[in-house]
């Protein structure tokens, strides 16, 4: 049994007996109904901030698919737009109109650009409409079988330098690896340019050692049997049927710096958001977030992201997230310092063995 069977196995037990008619039928049926009306015989523009073939370009296709159902009179145009990071098209969206005519799939690295990096950015990732997150995420470190090493003691001893597939200097990716040097001791030079596929493809390949991801997202490296989980960043258990692996958590070089792992995991909690521009008239957030709702309730698609991308539907509404980034926000700039000087020390023990920090 594969790691996306298994994965399957562990979702099951949270697929809903829900399907496009019985929501039709549900107490929520008028509502739908409300929605469909409202953006017939219109055009909608739904920006993906990745490349397409990517994990976040197929799951945003597979509930696009799941929209049409309740849209069959609208127009959907889908643009992938995956330059700088998401940041292009994180702008594309915030400055678009607010009449729910343009929607879009921000990536959740730009949690980690938006806290790093505000004076650079016509943005605030904490200021667009959120719709809701289709799933939480689990963030892990698979190491590839064509690596010179075979466990992550060698890799947390810090005696080498790991390379590791990043996106781009703005991805999580590579503000993760960073974090976990600082945390750890390890020396994971993260190396950006590796979009999409790209990044699996260099860990099957043997062009670099390992990758950090959603479980999701490094699927193909482990069903290949290329490599294997060996690290979880985040503090959540895997999913039921995956073997365990030692955390993050466990594993710091301070204890006192666990708050640091609470950034990561709020990271892996926004999942795959899905949002409008800032301020979103009333009545087509009430429109999307009902269609929203009536998507990820509805079995077909949750079936169909098990069986294409061992994705599990965990669903994370507009308030929640709402919530988890005010109680970030609210902590201020020594947040961002914080962050900043672990990123800072990160880097230095990239760069090679003889560098020391922290």
């Amino acid at each position: 049994m594969n790691r996306r069977q298994l994965l399957a196995l562990a979702g099951a037990a949270s697929l809903a007996p829900v399907s496009f008619a019985t929501a039709q039928e549900s107490a929520g049926g008028a509502g739908l109904l409300a929605a469909r009306d409202h953006f017939a015989g219109k055009s909608v523009r739904v920006i993906i901030s990745a490349a397409a073939g990517s994990g976040t370009d197929r799951s945003s296709r597979q509930f696009l698919g799941a929209l049409r159902r309740f849209l069959p009179d609208t127009r959907l145009r889908i643009e992938n737009l995956d330059r700088a990071g998401g940041q292009i098209a994180a702008s594309e969206l915030w400055r678009a109109q607010a009449d729910g005519s343009v929607v879009g799939f921000p990536r959740n690295n730009l949690f980690y650009a938006d806290l790093m990096e505000q004076a650079t950015l016509d943005f605030t990732f904490t200021g667009f409409t959120f719709i809701g997150s289709t799933n939480r995420g689990n963030k892990v470190l698979v190491l590839g079988t064509e690596s010179r090493l075979d466990s992550i003691d060698q890799i947390l001893s810090g005696e080498s330098t790991v390379l590791a597939a990043a996106d781009a200097v703005n991805s999580s990716h590579y503000y993760e690896a960073l974090l976990m040097n600082a945390l750890t001791g390890s020396r994971i030079s993260p190396v950006p340019g590796y979009s999409g596929g790209a990044r699996n493809m260099a860990v099957i390949s043997g062009e670099v050692d390992c990758q950090i991801g959603s479980i999701e997202a490094v699927q193909p490296i482990i069903e290949s049997g290329a490599g294997r989980v060996v690290f979880r960043l985040t503090s959540d258990p895997l999913p039921v049927g995956m073997a365990d692996v030692p955390r993050l958590a466990d594993h710091l070089r301070d204890p006192a710096q666990k708050w640091a792992v609470a950034i990561i995991d709020a990271a892996a909690r926004l999942g795959r958001p899905f949002a409008g521009p800032p301020d979103m008239e009333p009545v087509a957030t009430a429109h999307w977030k009902t269609l929203f709702d009536a998507v990820v309730d509805d079995v077909a698609f949750r079936n169909s992201s098990l069986a294409e991308d061992g994705l599990v539907i965990d669903p994370s509404p507009a308030d929640e997230i709402e919530a988890l980034l005010a109680d970030l926000a609210s902590r201020g700039d020594g947040l961002r310092d914080g962050v900043g000087d672990l990123l800072a020390c990160g880097q230095l023990l990239a760069s090679g063995p003889g560098s020391r920090c922290g």
